[in-house]
């Protein structure tokens, strides 16, 4: 992939499919997404992922039907023991668009303005990263986890089994 960093030149601008001239038909793309992609979303929590999403723009000059395929490599840290966790993000999208007065963005359908002449999928991108996500971003298993870290956080016998407070103890009956 060519380097993104071109001066004066949109950082995501290889995440725009100009339509206007195309012909009638199928069209192929292929956007690669890396770390940098991941930078120009400062409320992302995906920092660390690469792959690619894959494509193709069923194009007419009424409407025009949008599919996405999203296969990314995720590197995060294990919420338990801080190890390195890879985990396959991966996800389809399917957006029909239509033309319409003015430009009204959706989940499955996209009305577009009479002055859109491209579709900017950065948004949709991180959109669909974020959907892959699991929900906890932990080893499957405890026992795969670093057990000297893990030791850090749990707590010893001593202290599990000294008396607790009375005042705590009687928020128990509340």
């Amino acid at each position: 992939m060519p380097s993104r960093n071109l001066e004066g030149m949109d950082p995501l601008a290889f995440y725009k499919i100009p339509f206007m001239g195309l012909k009638a038909g199928k069209h192929e793309f292929q956007m690669d997404v890396d770390q940098e992609f991941f930078t120009h979303f400062p409320e992302s929590e995906i920092e660390d992922a690469k792959g690619v999403v894959d494509v193709v723009l069923d194009y007419s000059e009424t409407n025009m039907v949008l599919k996405m395929n999203m296969n990314l490599n995720w590197k995060v840290p294990c919420g338990r023991c801080l190890e390195e966790l890879n985990y396959d993000l991966q996800r389809e999208e399917q957006i029909a668009i239509q033309y319409g007065e003015e430009t009204v963005i959706g989940e499955d359908l996209w009305t577009l303005g009479k002055n859109e002449i491209e579709l900017d999928l950065a948004q949709t991108v991180l959109e669909m990263a974020h959907l892959a996500r699991p929900t906890h971003q932990v080893h499957e298993n405890e026992s795969d986890c670093d057990q000297k870290m893990l030791g850090y956080f749990r707590t010893d016998k001593e202290e599990s089994e000294r008396p607790i407070d009375p005042r705590w103890d009687a928020l128990k009956n509340l």
